[in-house]
């Protein structure tokens, strides 16, 4: 086998936003300057066109807020966690069940399915009204998602859909309609990227004009009144708020191209390694990471800084349980969950963002087959 160097050229990013062409940039620079003129930077003309364009998207209110912590937080608030069960999937960001304990909830974990990395059907099984956070891990939507999430809220559950790495599509009724809300993400690494931000997605206006109401600290003497503890700003800035509906406005070609990302790891990766998307995973117009498995001899880390050394990025997005974590720990199941662990050891993010191209694609692919190589061929 011919050996492949560290490479010295350019690096493959994991993830980078997608680039405006000179109209939006001009459209954006120039909104901009008004925006610094008028000193209106939050609460003002953009962040309203953005929370119109979601709503009629979804059919649903949407109230833009700061990050994806604060719709999370302001949800936990809204649909009174105290005191209740809170099912996390154990592979959660730890922030989500800290958060959820920090409010008075009691965090419990709950297991995964292997391919979708979504919480197992069986959750719908379980007794009580808990509240419900289902993840749509990288943005991969299980088959039985939309059902068990309808069947969870039919029992009494109340589910808070966690769509941070999810992709829009054009699809009527996707992600993001099933739970009783649901919260989409604008970080810089997801799909739709600015320096931060988020949007709720709920029902009833009356609910939405609450959940704006408790974006701020200040002038709600009212609610502090009737005891709540506002202790931040929670909304986006305009400048977040202009990026992201920038990009909203051209998500079919941010798909298109992510599209075509798609293909092009199904010629130059799956076709020769398949088993690196296990049965049940298929590609999505969702995804906003490509995730792979890498099997039973091979762990997260180790190919990482392998790639690392050929100039490739690629993420671990869950390097283990939650509840592994000292803070947590309170909250470890009785039960083993070491299948799950080594899931986790064994799950990579390769690049994946609409301007990588197919010789990156390539390279990437190449990179990786070189080093999955040796280690299978000697077991």
């Amino acid at each position: 086998m011919t050996t492949i160097e560290p490479t010295t050229r350019t690096p493959i990013a994991l993830w980078r936003p997608p680039r405006p062409d000179a109209t939006d940039r001009k459209e954006v620079l120039e909104a901009t300057a008004r925006m610094l003129h008028n000193g209106r930077l939050r609460d003002g003309e953009h962040t309203a066109t953005l929370e119109r364009a979601l709503t009629v998207h979804f059919q649903r209110q949407a109230v833009a807020v700061g990050s994806g912590m604060d719709a999370l937080e302001l949800l936990l608030e809204s649909f009174g966690i105290q005191g209740r069960t809170v099912l996390v999937p154990a592979h959660a960001f730890p922030a989500i069940p800290a958060l959820a304990a920090r409010l008075g909830g009691h965090p419990v974990p709950v297991p995964v399915d292997p391919a979708s990395l979504a919480p197992v059907p069986e959750i719908a099984d379980r007794p009580g009204r808990p509240i419900v956070i289902w993840i749509h891990h990288g943005g991969i939507v299980a088959d039985h998602a939309a059902e068990t999430i309808v069947a969870l809220c039919k029992r009494g559950a109340t589910v808070i859909e966690d769509c941070a790495y999810v992709l829009p599509d054009d699809a009527p009724g996707g992600p993001g309609t099933w739970g009783d809300a649901a919260t989409f993400s604008f970080a810089p690494t997801k799909p739709l990227a600015s320096t931060g931000g988020a949007v709720i997605l709920t029902d009833g206006a009356l609910h939405a004009a609450r959940l704006r109401e408790r974006r701020t600290h200040s002038g709600v003497e009212h609610l502090w009144a009737e005891g709540a503890q506002l202790l931040r700003y929670r909304g986006l800035s305009e400048f977040d708020a202009l990026a992201t509906h920038t990009q909203w406005q051209h998500r079919p070609e941010t798909a298109a191209a992510l599209m075509a990302v798609r293909d092009a790891y199904d010629l130059a990766l799956i076709a020769h390694r398949p088993d690196l998307l296990p049965a049940g995973r298929r590609p999505q117009p969702t995804w906003g990471r490509y995730l792979v498995d890498l099997g039973e001899h091979h762990r997260a880390t180790d190919v990482k800084a392998a790639l690392a050394d050929h100039g490739i990025a690629s993420s671990i997005t869950a390097p283990a349980p939650w509840y592994v974590y000292p803070t947590l720990a309170k909250h470890r199941p009785q039960t083993s969950h070491s299948e799950l662990t080594a899931l986790l050891e064994r799950t990579l993010a390769l690049p994946y963002h609409p301007g990588l191209t197919a010789g990156d694609v390539d390279r990437t692919a190449r990179a990786l087959l070189h080093v999955l190589a040796p280690k299978e061929q000697a077991s």
